[in-house]
């Protein structure tokens, strides 16, 4: 499944490693990104899976709604008890250390 939105963003979910997101993160764009890690869990083997990746090596620009975004994901993954591994883009990086 792929989910290209208003703002420049693409979100791309692969049922067996889990989700991309290339473009801007937002808050126009946090909605979509959290309901593709909650389908990716109805839709994965979970028997196959022991982390996610959100991959985020591709988001050129992201606002505090990121923080938000891992927030959520850790959070479903918990609940599925299975691993998050996030892969952070400099923008990424430099959001998420600014909130430290």
């Amino acid at each position: 499944m792929t989910y290209t939105g208003p703002r420049p963003v693409t979100i791309s979910v692969d049922g067996k490693s889990g989700i991309s997101v290339t473009g801007t993160l937002d808050t126009t764009t946090l909605a979509e990104l959290n309901r593709s890690v909650t389908e990716f869990f109805e839709e994965a083997d979970l028997a196959e899976l022991d982390v996610l990746t959100l991959d985020l090596s591709t988001v050129s620009f992201c606002d505090h709604a990121v923080s938000a975004a891992v927030r959520h994901a850790q959070s479903v993954c918990a609940e599925q008890a299975v691993a998050l591994r996030v892969v952070p883009s400099e923008a990424v990086r430099q959001v998420m250390t600014a909130r430290r």
